[in-house]
């Protein structure tokens, strides 16, 4: 446990022979290996080049692969105009000794570092042996006062996943499902209190349409829905959607001609159209909702008990728990009310045939109406997601909320910021981000059920056990970990959902793609070399013994095992989970080149070596 401490690393430092570890603003030599190499460097650099010790910091970069250099200064930041090869030759020829690199070598406007590997591993080794399994994660980084540790942690509340119910489970659900489950992990990581919630739409119109299906037109069964909640629900939604969409054409038709300024047909309007038939009874079963209808609310009550406890073994095969099950049911009229007051007294609101909105355009924003309440008297999902806000800041208290909802989602959650803004909550409106992914998130059309999560999640476990059935050796090994297909589809969708940038495109595999299988074998071949082996402190080991390391393969493992905290830091500023992605690839396929080279004229694997053991 040497290197914990800022005492323990210099002692260790000085062991390796290195000067006292320079001083500069920012770094975290107790968490980031690196930034100890890039204080080093920075101080030759300023010596060398004759700069500022800002200027030399900030000419440090980290390159985007171990192929590249471990570290990079950009010359240009610190030649002035110079010719950038000449410059470099000057540097490399005034470059002194020291233990942690080597050489540096030119190439193009860069000057490109590499670890001396021996004192890397002196280094290295021990430190991530001393931090464990909290390696690369920054736990004072959720702290309300970074530079005190009494000061208690930032709280965060992250909401998705957010289905419908009675409706589809898009692949945008499953996107945001895995996206908002990796950072919650991840901000749990960094020190901070996390809160996750499940919004559920249980109390729109498309759910007054699955009550009055089931209460008005009977096409509901007490046996299937106790069978498969969610399933059912969503076949009486359908069937009421496909009885329903004739009226809507209709209404649309009348609609559109209206704004052209055409007259109506017979006579009709929007309002008329809608006083009638499935228009009438949807608005007449949400009134009763809205009013609490014992008959209404109990129905509604019903459907989301039971589909959230469907949903809860499901999450559970993709190892994703809620700590809270919400929705748009549970925001609270009182708090609605009080948000319209607050607008109300405020001239913000404007009547615009029968509903009440915000201009937008007014205020400088984009998008026009903004609706509080529809023209049924109704309150809208934008009210309800603002006072859904107050609510929960009134009671965690909590320093950041994130939405991880897809793009198509984007002019909403603006909206929710800016009457925040407008209502003079700003401080509450700073803490909200919209952790937006690309809305074209799709699951394959071919599936069978692939409209429910129970569906896709059968599909990704038959394509898994396709896969497997091809890998006997692989299959072995995932039986000997106690990982049941189950678990390993869990990793595949995971990896899947997670191997993109949030921004791009993105339709799932669903068990077809092997990464996430092939990041398990790794860690169970890893695994399986080093448990109930006694590993040796790294005072015990000679230059002889660490000379292995030394060959390319365990070399570039060894430097790539040091850029993972600040990969996750990256990812955690980002709220980019497909950094942390990429480079489990990278150390995956280095561990595999790696074991091949142990394994070569040695077939029974005794790595009872001392580098094997280091």
């Amino acid at each position: 446990m040497a290197t914990l401490t800022l005492n323990g690393l210099k002692t260790a430092l000085g062991a390796l022979h290195l000067d006292a570890l320079p001083n500069f603003e920012r770094i975290k030599p107790l968490d980031k290996p690196l930034d100890i190499a890039r204080c080093y460097l920075a101080s030759i650099i300023e010596e060398v080049a004759k700069v500022e010790p800002d200027v030399a910091y900030n000419a440090i970069q980290w390159p985007n692969n171990v192929y590249n250099g471990d570290l990079v200064v950009i010359l240009p930041k610190l030649s002035r105009g110079d010719d950038p090869q000449e410059y470099a030759l000057q540097i490399i020829s005034k470059f002194p000794r020291c233990p942690l690199f080597i050489v540096p070598f030119a190439d193009g406007v860069h000057l490109r570092m590499q670890f001396d590997i021996l004192t890397l591993a002196r280094l290295l080794l021990p430190y991530i042996r001393d931090r464990g399994k909290s390696y690369g994660f920054d736990s004072k980084s959720g702290l309300k006062d970074l530079g005190n540790v009494m000061s208690g942690k930032k709280s965060v509340v992250i909401e998705f996943s957010s289905p419908n119910i009675g409706d589809r489970f898009h692949g945008k659900h499953l996107r945001s499902t895995l996206l908002g489950s990796h950072l919650a992990q991840l901000h749990l990581s960094m020190g901070w209190d996390v809160h996750t919630i499940n919004y559920l739409g249980d109390w729109s119109k498309k759910a007054a349409l699955v009550g009055v299906g089931w209460e008005r037109l009977g096409l509901g069964s007490e046996e299937r829905f106790a069978r498969d909640p969610i399933s059912h629900l969503l076949e009486v939604y359908n069937e009421v959607e496909r009885q329903f969409a004739p009226e809507q054409k209709h209404a649309k038709e009348v609609r559109d001609k209206n704004l052209k300024g055409v007259d109506g047909v017979k006579g009709e309007d929007t309002a008329t159209i809608e006083s009638q038939g499935l228009f009438a009874m949807r608005n007449d079963f949400f009134t009763r909702m809205g009013g609490g209808d014992p008959k209404a609310v109990d129905l509604c009550e019903k459907f989301r008990e039971m589909t959230i406890e469907q949903y809860k073994a499901l999450y559970n095969q993709l190892n994703v728990v809620f700590d809270e099950y919400s929705g748009e049911s549970q925001i609270q009229i009182g708090t609605m009310n009080e948000v319209e007051a607050t607008l109300a007294a405020k001239n913000l609101l404007e009547e615009q045939e029968g509903s009440w909105m915000i201009n937008m355009k007014k205020h400088g924003e984009k998008g026009g109406a903004a609706i509080i309440r529809d023209r049924t008297g109704s309150h809208t999902y934008l009210l309800r997601d603002i006072a859904g806000a107050i609510e929960r800041h009134k009671k965690y208290r909590f320093d950041n909320m994130l939405y991880v909802a897809a793009s198509d989602h984007d002019l909403h959650f603006q909206r929710v910021v800016k009457i925040l803004e407008m209502m003079g909550m700003g401080d509450l409106a700073a803490k909200i981000q919209h952790v937006q992914f690309s809305k074209n998130s799709q699951v394959p059309d071919d599936i069978e059920r692939g409209d429910v999560l129970e569906g896709i999640l059968l599909r990704c476990k038959t394509e898994t056990e396709k896969l497997l059935a091809d890998e006997p050796d692989k299959l072995s090994l995932l039986k000997k970990a106690g990982h049941a297909t189950d678990s390993s589809c869990a990793a595949s969708l995971q990896i899947d959902g997670l191997s993109v940038k949030r921004a791009t495109d993105h339709t799932f595999a669903l068990g077809q793609n092997s990464a996430g299988l092939e990041l398990l074998f790794t860690l169970f071949k890893t695994r399986g070399l080093v448990d109930g082996r006694s590993l040796p402190d790294m005072s015990a080991l000679s230059d002889d013994d660490l000379a292995p390391i030394k060959e390319e393969e365990f070399a570039d493992l060894l430097r790539l095992l040091a850029q993972f905290p600040d990969v996750v830091e990256a990812a955690y500023k980002s709220f980019e989970p497909s950094l942390v992605v990429s480079f489990l690839a990278s150390v995956s396929s280095q561990v595999s080149e790696a074991m091949e080279d142990l394994g070569d004229g040695n077939d029974d694997l005794d790595l009872g070596s001392g580098i094997t053991h280091a």
